[in-house]
C-alpha cells in the first residue's frame, strides 16, 4: 500500500489564515493612529519641563531672576517652538506641524522677570 502525502496547503486552510490576520488587523491599526496625538503631547509636555529647568537654571547661574524672553531662547528642544502668551512668564509650545499650542506652566515670578 502506498500512502498519498499531502503537499501545501488547502484553500479553505490559506482563506482562514486571510480572514484571521484581516481581523487582526482591523483590531490592531486603530490603536497605533493615535500615536501620534500622544507623541506631540509628549515633546510638548517635555518640552515644557526643559523651560521650567532652563529657567532655575539660568536663577542659580545669574542670582537672580531672567527675563522670560532669553529663558525661552536659551531653552534647547526640537520639534516645535515657544511663543508668549499672555504675560512675560506665560510661555505656550506648538508642535511643528500642529496648529494646536500647549500651555507651559507659568514659570514662576521668583525666576522669572517678565
Amino acid at each position: 500500500m502506498k500512502q498519498v502525502m499531502q503537499q501545501g496547503f488547502t484553500l479553505i486552510e490559506l482563506v482562514v489564515v486571510i480572514v484571521i490576520l484581516g481581523i487582526l488587523a482591523a483590531v490592531a491599526v486603530p490603536q497605533f493612529t493615535d500615536l501620534s496625538v500622544s507623541a506631540k503631547q509628549a515633546v510638548a509636555d517635555s518640552s515644557c519641563g526643559a523651560l521650567q529647568s532652563t529657567a532655575v537654571l539660568l536663577y542659580a547661574s545669574n542670582k537672580g531672576p531672567t527675563a522670560g524672553s532669553v529663558i525661552a531662547t536659551q531653552t534647547t528642544v526640537s520639534g516645535g517652538t515657544f511663543f508668549t502668551t499672555g504675560s512675560g512668564c506665560t510661555r505656550s509650545f506648538t508642535n511643528t506641524g500642529s496648529t494646536i499650542p500647549v500651555t507651559c506652566t507659568v514659570i514662576p515670578a521668583a525666576l522669572c522677570s517678565g
